[in-house]
Formats: structure tokens, C-alpha cells, sequence
């Protein structure tokens, strides 16, 4: 599998470390250790979901909620954060 350049570059995993991993061991079935190669996707594939739902579906009131929703700014901050956090402390933890 490909190595991640950030990881190959800094030495630190980044967030999204252990993707591939995840992607192959839920494709298998193996739920528990999917999530156990990187929380932070089992943590935001909800959300990241969403976006896919409000692409598919047809104008009109319920897209507009679902979309104002997902793409309200403190949303977005939030995952923001996340994200950066989890890079903090994936590192520290050894995770």
C-alpha cells in the first residue's frame, strides 16, 4: 500500500493515517479493528456522509435544511478542530 508523504516527510502520523487500512478491514467485516486504525474517520465518516446524502438529493426544502446544516460555519469549525486535535494527540498518544 502507499505510504503516507506526511508521514514519510515529518515521522508523525497525520489524521488520516490508517485510511486504507480502515477502508480494507470494513470492506471485510472486521468493524472493530477498522475503527481501531483511525477513530478520527469512524468520528467524522458520519458527517463526511452527509455531504454525499445532500448531493444526491433532488432541490428543494429538505436539501436546503440538510445543506444549511452541514455547512453552518460553527459545523465546519468544529470538524476543523477536531481534526488538528486529533493530530495532536494521535502523535502524543502513539495511537
Amino acid at each position: 500500500m502507499p505510504k503516507c508523504p506526511f508521514k514519510l516527510i515529518t515521522g508523525l502520523s497525520c489524521p488520516g493515517c490508517g485510511i486504507q487500512r480502515f477502508i480494507y478491514s470494513m470492506l471485510h467485516g472486521h468493524w472493530h479493528e477498522a475503527i481501531a486504525y483511525n477513530y478520527y474517520l469512524a468520528y467524522s465518516l458520519p458527517y463526511a456522509s452527509l455531504f454525499a446524502i445532500a448531493w444526491i438529493m433532488p432541490q428543494g426544502k429538505a436539501k436546503e435544511r440538510l445543506s444549511d446544516i452541514i455547512e453552518n460555519r460553527y459545523v465546519v469549525w468544529f470538524y476543523i478542530i477536531t481534526f488538528f486535535l486529533w493530530l495532536i494527540i494521535r502523535n502524543i498518544l502513539k495511537i
